[in-house]
């Protein structure tokens, strides 16, 4: 299984109903397995108007597709486009949470070159942590890029699906675990700091699950090269 987002500013005098529309079209003519592509909903960060994010069988299925999608994309009004490409990583869903209906969350961040291997795997841990003390993420998962689109290197995207907004702005970004273990590592005035480039922080309405259950095998994030 491989995974592909990618976060698309659109043009102001495009239209983005039909960008939608065709990109869709465009995924599942690509040989995508699952294809959300949706707005985003107000307050992102870095997160653009639409997200495309695609699921194909292998990273080989993605490199046939890929050049198509890029053609979409170039076709619907984009004014430019960053992203990631990534096999799926740490996952879970919790059970009894909802199917898909609410938001997806993704947030694409790059861990400064210098942090050291251990320090890497002390940050994914801590980002992990979170769901344990959060109920309304019903589904996340962690994953580590292997190549991404644009400007920004991103090094990781860590995905989840909550029941509603209120579930992200309140529960997940308000909690304790947050803002005291978890943005230590984000923070310029935090020795612990790792992440100094700008991040994107995007979301939008949920078609349907994104983050795919059950997990097929052993989910582990791999060692660092």
């Amino acid at each position: 299984m491989y995974e592909v987002i990618r976060i698309v500013h659109h043009r102001d005098d495009a239209s983005l109903a039909d960008a939608v529309e065709n990109l869709r079209r465009a995924a599942l003519s690509a040989g995508a397995t699952h294809a959300q592509v949706s707005p985003t909903l107000p307050g992102t960060i870095n997160g653009g108007d639409l997200i495309v994010r695609l699921r194909f069988a292998d990273a080989a299925a993605w490199r046939h597709a890929r050049a198509g999608i890029d053609h979409a994309l170039a076709a619907v009004g984009t004014d430019r486009v960053h992203g990631a490409e990534f096999a799926a990583g740490q996952r879970d869903r919790r059970q009894g949470g909802p199917s898909g209906n609410g938001v997806y969350r993704a947030l694409l961040l790059r861990v400064a070159p210098s942090a050291p291997p251990d320090v890497v795997q002390s940050f994914e841990r801590d980002l992990l942590r979170m769901p344990a003390f959060v109920p309304a993420m019903h589904a996340w998962q962690l994953s580590r890029v292997d190549v991404a689109e644009g400007p920004c290197a991103w090094t990781h995207v860590w995905e989840q699906e909550f029941d509603d907004l209120a579930g992200l702005s309140g529960p997940y970004l308000n909690h304790p675990v947050h803002w005291a273990v978890v943005d230590r590592w984000f923070d310029p005035e935090c020795p612990d700091v790792i992440v100094r480039d700008r991040v994107c922080h995007t979301y939008c309405a949920l078609d349907g699950p994104v983050i795919e259950w059950p997990a097929p095998g052993p989910t582990l994030l791999s060692p660092l090269d």
